[in-house]
């Protein structure tokens, strides 16, 4: 079922809201408990290898946000026609960029990507022709 753009933007602002502020309950009460999370380095940037499953993991996983450096920023963006999220600065000078499933108000699925070679076009507007 897909979700509205308003109810997408609820959720990952709330997602990003408990990720900077470190609120692991905010994190808990945004994932659904079956929730999966899967990143991609690329062989290149540190990522995670395997999928994590289930809501208390995956929020166990993102408080180490902090860990990512001082400078580390993260603000929401446009990924594939629905919000998503971008974390720049970090300390191994790699971004992430970040996308979301939502499903009854709550994340089901996210996927981090960290391979540089898949994040060369993120800064690049593309015209649309109908």
């Amino acid at each position: 079922m897909e979700v509205s753009a308003t109810e997408q933007q609820e959720v990952v602002e709330r997602f990003l809201a408990a990720v900077t502020g470190g609120d692991l309950q905010g994190l808990l009460d945004v994932l659904a408990p079956d929730v999966v999370f899967v990143a991609d380095g690329g062989g290149i940037a540190q990522a995670i290898t395997q999928p994590v499953n289930g809501a208390k993991k995956v929020a166990n996983l993102l408080r180490a946000f902090p860990k990512f450096g001082a400078g580390a920023q993260v603000f929401p963006i446009l990924l594939n026609g629905a919000l998503g999220a971008r974390i720049t600065g970090v300390d191994d000078g790699f971004d992430t960029a970040i996308s979301f499933v939502v499903e009854e108000g709550r994340i089901s699925q996210i996927f981090a990507v960290r391979n540089p070679a898949k994040l060369s076009r993120l800064d690049v507007e593309s015209t649309l022709s109908r």
